[in-house]
Order: structure tokens, then sequence, then C-alpha cells
């Protein structure tokens, strides 16, 4: 692996700051403030609860308002519809391809491909065979770990430093083991998260769960029993019969009513101080199937018709049983008294924000009419559902679909805002703070959104070879390294990428693919090398490239690439002709 020369991390945007009024009785100046863990003055801030659905797609609820009215007509979303009408949603919310990047991004703030996270896939960059044109980058620890390195700073750590208590529940899958959950990533507890990409299975055997899932979630494997059913299960259900329901008693516990068992018990513990609760939720991950399900959920969506696009039963109840455990969440929240603000609810003092990790997965969904899966840099593997809720209209002002694109490393941006972080612990974000699209107070001021692929993923249906990707305003402008071509898309007018502008406007190529080039270079992102035992590539340029941790600009000079070496990007400058 290469030497990366060090830089500064410095901000790609300009954060919007709102400061947020004090719930309660205002303290008289003689009050001391509050000290944070390590004893430094931390000001009062609202409570976090952070749920990322996994491989949870664009589609996969049954509200259109965060996907631009593209709703599933068959999967049942009754709670997160409705945090999606009381608070905000998003419906150009984004992520990474797939678990990995994503959760690096969300847990430090930084791009996935910044050398201090250095994560682009699950596994690793060459998932195409030994025939590719290319060849990706090694990826993670110098130890070969796909993980975040001990010294990452988490958004846990950075929470933790002004006084949150700070918990995690279910997967992580970017640390080496569970415990460096808590040893190195910033949790006072960790409840299911290791380093397992999957549950390897949904219900726990003989009171315990798959080993793939940490031993800290046993607490709440215990069977179902019939004051469990009619307290957490039957209040939130809909349509099943109570005979069904009666049914679960005696039966294996589903994991993802243990991540909410173990969320509310974490709440209850420390709704005196300020929490941040991180729920890393292992649906709708593979396993799917009907052992996965839990059994009334499955005989309800087996005796449903089929939706007009993918009606996947087992898919079906594992959503479900995702949304119940998200109504139980915010009816605790709205009914719990907040200590720490007398006369109000734990919701008038907590911000919610729920987002899936990646695009969905063709064989259990329909991203449509968005192109792609998980696992691709076309929408359909980028774009997910995202909403924030609260019930004070002070840190969230409800009923309203925002258009912005926004993106996952924004929420940790946003969490370190909302947490009274300083502003020059914030600066080291690549995130925008969102807390002005929250409330409404304020636009995002941000140039664009990036990506970066600089391997293969080529199976499952899947075609993603080496790209890289901006998306600015309504533009999407994709590199391919393999062709050294651009497609450029007008999103607002074609969210499906079906026709490529680049011919037609190339000043917004030239504009945008120079911005490109210039985060590639700032990030010191590695690209994909020539395959050894491939021809070279020979090529005249006039133009720009980026390689090798340089950029250069080049007049109708001819560049050689040799096996082993960098293919670069290649932008050319537009002629007069062609440049408007």
């Amino acid at each position: 692996m290469r030497t990366r020369r060090s830089r500064l991390i410095g901000l790609l945007t300009l954060p919007v700051i709102l400061t947020l009024p004090t719930l309660g009785s205002p303290a008289s100046a003689d009050t001391p403030e509050p000290l944070g863990r390590r004893g430094e003055p931390a000001a009062p801030a609202p409570n976090i609860v952070y749920v990322l659905a996994d491989d949870f797609g664009w589609t996969d609820v049954s509200t259109g308002r965060t996907n631009a009215g593209h709703p599933s007509d068959f999967y049942e979303t009754p709670a997160l519809d409705r945090i999606a009408q009381e608070g905000v949603a998003f419906d150009n919310g984004y992520t990474s391809v797939n678990c990995t990047p994503t959760r690096a991004a969300l847990l430090t703030g930084l791009y996935a491909p910044r050398p201090q996270n250095n994560i682009y896939l699950v596994g690793d960059l060459n998932r195409g065979g030994d025939d590719t044109l290319l060849k990706g980058p090694a990826q993670g620890r110098a130890d070969g770990a796909n993980a975040l390195p001990n010294d990452a700073r988490t958004i846990g750590e950075r929470l933790q430093d002004v006084g949150y208590s700070t918990e995690y529940f279910g997967k992580f899958h970017v640390s080496r083991s569970g415990p460096d959950i808590v040893a190195q990533h910033g949790f006072d507890e960790n409840f299911g998260g290791t380093n397992a990409g999957d549950p390897g299975a949904y219900h726990a055997t003989d009171g315990q769960f798959h080993n793939k899932i940490g031993p800290g979630l046993d607490a709440y494997a215990a069977d179902y029993t019939q004051e469990y059913v009619d307290r957490n299960i039957k209040p939130y259900s809909k349509g099943v019969s109570d005979a069904a329901l009666d049914g679960l008693v005696g039966t294996d516990k589903h994991v993802t009513d243990a991540l909410a068992d173990a969320t509310l018990g974490f709440v209850d513990r420390h709704k005196n101080d300020r929490f941040f609760a991180f729920v890393g939720s292992y649906a709708v991950h593979t396993p799917v199937g009907e052992k996965q399900a839990r059994a009334d959920l499955l005989s309800k969506y087996r005796a449903k018709a089929p939706g007009s696009s993918t009606s996947n039963p087992s898919y079906g109840a594992l959503i479900e049983g995702l949304d119940q455990n998200v109504a139980r969440l915010v009816h605790h929240l709205r009914t719990t008294a907040d200590p720490r603000n007398p006369g109000h609810p734990l919701s008038d003092n907590t911000v919610v924000l729920f987002s899936g990790d990646n695009g969905g997965v063709d064989q259990f969904t329909d991203n449509g009419p968005l192109r792609g899966q998980k696992g691709e840099l076309r929408e359909g593997g980028i774009r997910v559902p995202q909403i924030a809720w609260s019930t004070n209209p002070r840190l969230v002002r409800g009923n309203r679909v925002d258009h912005t694109p926004v993106y996952v490393a924004d929420h940790t941006a946003t969490i370190a805002s909302l947490a009274g972080l300083a502003p020059s612990e914030r600066a080291q974000l690549d995130g925008a703070d969102l807390s002005g699209l929250l409330t409404g107070s304020a636009p995002l001021r941000r140039d664009a959104i990036y990506w970066h692929l600089p391997g293969y993923l080529i199976a499952g249906g899947r075609d993603q070879r080496p790209q890289s990707v901006i998306r600015s305003g309504k533009w999407k402008l994709v590199y391919s390294y393999e062709d050294r071509s651009w497609k450029l898309y007008d999103l607002d007018g074609d969210i499906g990428e079906s026709h490529d502008l680049a011919s037609a406007r190339p000043a917004v190529v030239n504009e945008l693919g120079g911005r490109l080039i210039s985060w590639l270079d700032e990030l010191d992102a590695p690209l994909a090398t020539l395959r050894d035992g491939k021809a070279p590539l020979t090529f005249t340029v006039t133009g720009t490239t980026y390689a090798d941790d340089k950029i250069v600009r080049r007049r109708n000079e001819t560049v050689v690439v040799r096996p082993g070496d960098e293919v670069p990007v290649v932008l050319p400058t537009p002629t007069a002709a062609h440049s408007g």
C-alpha cells in the first residue's frame, strides 16, 4: 500500500449553526454549569436516538414522503409513516453503497474514503474476479481488518466528552471485536454489536442469540411471555388477531424486539442524564426467510394480496417488526416524564433520527423508479429513507418534506451541533450541520456530496465497477475509470438516470469534474491500478488528470499507464465550440 501524505481535515461544507433554547426552567446566574464526564463545562443539550436500519430500501416504507411519492403498496410501516408526517422527511437522503462505508462515515463524521476510515466496501475491493481490467487497492487497516482504527474519534467519544451517556445496540460491523465497541469506540455499553455483518439468525435459541450477535443482548433473549405480548406487541400490532399474537407465548424471542427492550431499558436508566442511543437494527439484512420472521407477522403477509412490485412475506414481516419497535420507542419517549425538564415528556427534549444504511436488495424489494441496488453507485444503491422527529418544534419543526440532498455524515455533524460540541470539534467533521433544516430556520449551504469506489462489486445482479461521483444540486456526474468516461444526469427530471447529458452540457461536466478531482486530491484518494498482465493503456490528454496523489494539467500530452500504475481520472478541457 502506498504512503499517503498527511493533510489537515477541513470542512467541505459551510455548516448552519443553530443555538437551541433550553427546555424547562432557566437556570439562574448563580447556578453552576453542569460538568461533562471529564470535568469540563457542558451546555444543556437534547437526548439523541439514532436508528439505522440495515439494507432498508427507498421504497420499503408505506409513506411516500421519504421517496418522492413512491411508497410500497405491500410492506407496511405505520410508525415510520407517522414520524415522517410529524417530523421532517428527507427524500434526497444518501448513504454509501453498503454497510461498512456507511457505518464508518456515520460513526466518524468523515467520508468513508478518508485515510482515517479507508473503507469502501464490505469484504474487499476486488469482488469481480481475476479477469477485471483494474485491481482495487487494499482497504481497512494495515493488519487487514476492515474496521475503524483504534484512534478513530467517533461521535460516541465526542459525546462522552461533553457528558452524554452513550450506548450501542445491535449491528456494528466496523470493529475488530465486540469488546472494542466499548474499549475503543466511545460507547459505555454494547448490547449485541460485533464485527459481524448479519445476525446469523433472527430468533434466540434456548435464551441465547446466534454467536454473531454479542452476548450483551442475551439478557433480553428470554422466550415471549403473555405479559410481554400484551404490553409490548399487541398495542402496536395492526391486522393480526389476538389469537395469533397469543400464539407467540413460549416461543423464541426475535432479535428486533430484544433490541427495543434493551434500548428502552437504557432510556429508563439514563433519563436523568443526557443520553445517546445508537440502535443498529439487524433488519432487514439477510438471512431473509420464513424461519427469520416473527410468526404473527409472517402469517399476516402470507395472507395479503401481492402489491404492484416485489412482495416478499418474510421480508415484509422483518420490516413491520422493525416498524413496531420504532412505535414502541416513540411511545415510550412520549409517555415518560423527563426529570431534567419537569412537566415535559422525554420526547420534548429528544431527537430521533432514522436512516437506512444503503439501498435495497433487488431480490426482496423494488427501488424503482431509481436504478440500481445495494452495492451500486446508482441512485437505488445509495438513496434511502431518512427522517428526523421530535415533539419539540424548537428541535424539529414537523410536517415537512425537505428535498435537500443530505448524506449520513451530515447526521454526525448535526448530532455534534445538537450536543453543543465546540466549533473546533465540529470543524473536524466532513458533514454539514442540518439543524437549520430540522427547524426550517435556515437552508443548507453546501457545494456537493461525493462518493469514491476504486474497485469492483460484480455479484448478485450487481455490476459496480471503479467509479467516482459528485452530486451537486440537480446534477449527478459519474466518472468510470475503465473507459475514462463521464456521464451526467439531471436528477430533477431524470431520477432513473436514463439520459446521459454529458455531451450536451460539457461546461457542467468540466465544472463538476474539476470539483470532484479537487476532492479526490484533498482526500489523497487511492485509485484502482491496471491489473498485471494487461496491455498498457495509452491516450493523449489536453485537460486535467488525477493519480498518485497529484493533479496535473496537461496540454496534448501522451499518458501511458502500465500494469501496477493507478488509472487516472481524466477530465478533458472542453473545446470552445462545445463549452455551452
